[in-house]
């Protein structure tokens, strides 16, 4: 951690007085991979050093929300899982200008889930051929390690709400970039198939985050293909999941639900660091 601390406050200041040609500013924790070979001991954030980042920040955003009603300042989701807080409302965003940088993910995540529950309507798309509403469905939700305990408890509200549903999170541990990433959208097709593979018991259906695959092209980024990983799951339908409202839609419709993913176009959690293997 280099830039936490008095460092952080300076930036945030700096940035800050070059409003309103500076139009919003993002923080992001260190992210360090497996195959990372420079010297310096760099170290990631712990729940005590992220709790602290948030606070600094707090103090900051009051202010500047004093002074022009916006935010300004937004940090990213992963400050909030390590220090085991609650994601900001909605507001805070100020309309989310940092999304594709993956700042505020969680909480759009969580109002499209919502917005989609206030309406109360499945899907009116079907997949042939699928079981009835009366059949038990059972599900296997992937997601990225920092992300699972958010897909827990949507999974146990769907589950309360949708007679037959049995939700399992599957947490998968990144083994290509090193278990210190933890996002959904960097996981591979073969490190979610090995977590797969591990876990007994029925299984209907599997849903992958969206964010896995690359934007436009049904890829995981280990170059495996969706086809690819469908076949190795044989009698199991796979669908992506892209937002809150496909994952209501998929937990509450599971029959219905079919995930078109043409002209998709989802953010990719690359922005942070170099997540590139060395050739």
């Amino acid at each position: 951690m280099l830039n936490d601390g008095e460092e952080l406050a300076r930036t945030i200041r700096e940035i800050a007085a070059r409003r309103p040609h500076a139009l919003s500013l993002a923080v992001v924790p260190v992210g360090i991979t497996k195959y990372r070979r420079d010297p310096y001991p760099l170290k990631q954030f712990d729940a005590a050093g992220a709790a602290a980042v948030i606070d600094e920040a707090e103090r900051w955003q009051k202010k500047l929300r004093e002074e022009t009603g916006r935010t300004f300042l937004y940090l990213g989701d992963e400050f909030y899982f390590l220090a085991g807080r609650e994601v900001p409302p909605e507001e805070w965003y100020d309309g989310f200008p940092q999304l594709d940088n993956g700042i505020g993910l969680t909480r759009s995540f969580l109002k499209d889930w919502e917005e989609t529950a206030a309406e109360g309507e499945p899907s009116a798309p079907s997949a042939s051929g699928e079981k009835t509403a009366d059949e038990p469905v059972y599900l296997d939700v992937v997601t990225g390690t920092s992300v699972a305990p958010i897909f827990e408890r949507l999974a146990r509200l769907a589950e309360s709400e949708t007679p037959g549903l049995h939700a399992r999170i599957v947490p998968v541990e990144n083994d290509f970039f090193g278990t210190t990433v933890n996002v959904s959208g960097l996981l591979t097709g073969k490190d979610i198939l090995a977590a797969l593979h591990k876990l007994d018991g029925p299984r209907t259906g599997v849903l992958l985050p969206e964010r896995a695959l690359r934007a436009g092209e049904d890829i995981f980024l280990d170059d495996m293909t969706l086809s690819a990983f469908r076949e190795a799951l044989p009698g199991v339908r796979v669908e992506p999941v892209e937002g809150g409202a496909d994952y209501w839609q998929a937990l509450h419709d599971w029959p219905h639900y079919h995930k078109a993913r043409a002209g998709e176009t989802a953010y990719m959690w690359q922005s942070n660091a170099a997540y590139t293997k060395p050739m």
